[in-house]
């Protein structure tokens, strides 16, 4: 069991950000929700099979991972963080409930949901970014269509971390490599933090938190030549609005608005998508 660190020490775990927040669906429920807690108490919710709350009470559950660290300081006793996969569980008919702006309910959590109570967990860091160019009378920007196992879906560039490298040299280095073209790239935006849940081939719970940027090269390439080898089908411009709605994946949803928002002008909530 790896309870992570507590962010006020050197092993600092990236925030919590932009992942979450409103779907096409309507639900207001992020993927990744944060329970503050002890480590003793994550031992007997770990014996116990999930998340209980004491008598009469309920589960709550911050969409802040800073949120829940300062409530695990309140126990006088050694702090811990669950990181609930609160994605798959509402999906698999775990009622979580909204209460107030940054605030979830819920009856229990069952263990399997709880990506650091269970066995090999890990956090994997990754960096993407989207590729804008301002030309030909409008906003547009070049999204990856990566094939899946049972589709093909439109998503941004990304990849994991090399040893040694940045979240903003990683996602340079990404998004050339996957979607095949060389050119001279600025960052124009950190547009945050997304995290969500997944398991390896072999089951083992992962955190996935992905840093996102805004990329513009001073000459946008016209031809691709994506890395088929790594899924990469095909890397196309599309409007703004267009590609706001070709990108489905639930964490990106949130993202994906922010970025219609900012290049639209209107104000938001999270200036930096630090979700802080």
């Amino acid at each position: 069991m790896d309870l992570m660190s507590d962010p006020r020490e050197p092993n600092d775990p990236p925030s919590s950000a932009a992942g979450g927040g409103r779907s096409r669906r309507g639900l207001n429920v992020p993927d990744i929700l944060y329970h503050g807690t002890t480590r003793g108490r994550a031992e007997r919710f770990l014996h116990s099979g999930g998340v209980i709350p004491s008598q009469g009470r309920q589960v709550f559950l911050s969409t802040r991972e800073s949120e829940a660290w300062r409530i695990a300081h309140r126990f006088n006793q050694e702090p811990a963080v669950l990181y609930i996969d609160a994605g798959r569980a509402r999906r698999e008919g775990v009622a979580i409930r909204r209460v107030r702006d940054g605030l979830f309910v819920a009856d229990r959590v069952p263990a399997r949901y709880v990506l650091n109570l269970r066995g090999g967990f890990r956090e994997q860091i990754s960096a993407g970014g989207l590729l804008l160019r301002r030309d030909r009378g409008g906003l547009e920007l070049a999204l990856v269509a990566c094939a899946r196992s049972r589709r093909v879906t439109w998503e941004i560039a990304k990849g994991k971390l090399e040893p040694g490298e940045t979240p903003e040299q990683a996602a340079l280095r990404e998004m050339q490599e996957e979607m095949g073209f060389s050119a001279e790239l600025t960052i124009t935006h950190r547009l945050g933090q997304v995290r969500y849940g997944f398991r390896t081939p072999e089951g083992d719970p992962r955190l996935k938190t992905l840093h996102v940027y805004l990329v513009e090269a001073p000459a946008p390439p016209e031809i691709f030549r994506p890395a088929q080898d790594e899924g990469i089908e095909e890397v196309r411009w599309f409007p703004l609005h267009d590609a706001v709605r070709l990108v489905t994946h639930s964490s990106l949803i949130p993202l994906m608005a922010r970025v219609r928002a900012l290049l639209q002008g209107e104000p938001l909530d999270d200036p930096d998508g630090s979700g802080q």
